[in-house]
């Protein structure tokens, strides 16, 4: 009779589960930059960003970007938070046990963080706007045609205040 052991997670495990997650949402994020145009927020050299669309050939692909976007974005933080939980109730020493805790609150502030800063950019007047943090960078992307050089600093300065991150760590993006 063949007796298998189940082990319960590691660090080995956790790791390599978050390595996971981690890519998926830099290559999601690359994929994505590559088909826009991009501005950075520097404020020495900020420039109008413009988008052409067709929008007969992709205007209902638009007009779900956003929310599809946001539903891609919740369902990868679901997935790691249930990883985190799971790794919280069967972890073998403390310390793994605490790292998960503060991974999940991380994820919950970063959460709330972008919620804030997407409702700062739509109190200014813009139609909906997406807000990525990825550790220090945070990527922002308006729906609107152009933006002008105000515009990309008027958004980067929001986007410093609430989350920190310096002006050239911020990446903003028209998209209409």
């Amino acid at each position: 009779m063949l007796i298998l052991k189940i082990k319960k997670p590691n660090s080995l495990v956790f790791g390599m589960v978050t390595f996971v997650v981690v890519v998926l949402v830099v290559l999601s994020l690359w994929s994505y930059r590559r088909e826009n145009s991009v501005a950075k927020a520097d404020r020495g050299t900020a420039m109008q960003v413009s988008t052409t669309v067709d929008m007969n050939a992709q205007s209902q692909l638009n007009q779900d970007f956003f929310v599809e976007c946001r539903l891609e974005r919740d369902r990868l933080r679901s997935e790691h938070s249930d990883v985190l939980r799971e790794v919280i109730k069967t972890a073998e020493n403390d310390e793994l046990r605490q790292k998960a805790r503060n991974d999940v609150l991380k994820i919950v502030v970063e959460k709330e963080r972008e919620t804030e800063m997407e409702n700062l950019i739509k109190a200014r007047g813009y139609t909906d706007a997406l807000v990525l943090i990825e550790d220090t960078a945070v990527s922002v992307v308006v729906k609107t045609n152009s933006l002008s050089r105000e515009n990309v600093l008027e958004i980067a300065d929001i986007i410093s205040r609430v989350s920190g991150a310096k002006p050239e760590d911020i990446t903003i993006s028209a998209k209409e």
